[in-house]
């Protein structure tokens, strides 16, 4: 059974060589060493959402066919790094005729913007997705600052000094103050 694969190309006539180099410069940009069924492991990016709350971050990580195994998240400061590994095994005896994904390992690293508490972090993965939560470090939240209202006789004394100051124009002394 022979299986035909082809590309369609919209554009043709003076634009096909233009579309031709295009396809081929984003080939090449994409593709992975790898992901070409030589069995050497490439590298991946994997989609990761990231928002942010009055308390801390939540992340989620698209990942379907990751192996749960090679999982590893770190955080330090403001720095979310996951790791992992896609692991895809070829059926014996078979030769890939297209392949666009395959073992691949992928590493994202994220600067969130604030301290995170890292005891606090926790990170599940299920169905594909992995999801972490990163509550902010204490000393890294808002905190709201009350303003002391004082009684007259608390009030500082900001009364102007007369001070003598020499002018730079005339080097004169002058009175700066009340």
């Amino acid at each position: 059974m022979a299986i035909d694969l082809w590309r369609t190309r919209p554009y043709s006539g003076t634009m096909t060589p233009l579309r031709q180099w295009v396809d081929r410069v984003f080939d090449d940009a994409f593709t992975r060493e790898g992901m070409t069924g030589t069995g050497s492991a490439g590298f991946q990016s994997l989609p990761v959402n990231v928002w942010e709350t009055p308390d801390g971050y939540q992340a989620a990580l698209l990942a379907p066919g990751l192996d749960e195994d090679t999982i590893n998240v770190t955080v330090h400061d403001d720095t979310l790094v996951i790791e992992g590994e896609l692991k895809f095994n070829v059926p014996e005896g078979a030769r890939p005729v297209w392949q666009e994904f395959g073992p691949a390992k992928f590493r994202r690293s994220l600067r969130l913007g604030t301290a995170v508490d890292p005891s606090r972090v926790e990170a599940v993965f299920r169905n594909g997705l992995l999801l972490v939560t990163m509550p902010k470090a204490e000393h890294a939240k808002p905190r709201q600052i009350q303003v002391q209202v004082g009684t007259p006789s608390a009030t500082p004394n900001v009364t102007p000094r007369r001070s003598r100051q020499l002018s730079a124009v005339s080097g004169q002394q002058f009175d700066a103050g009340g």
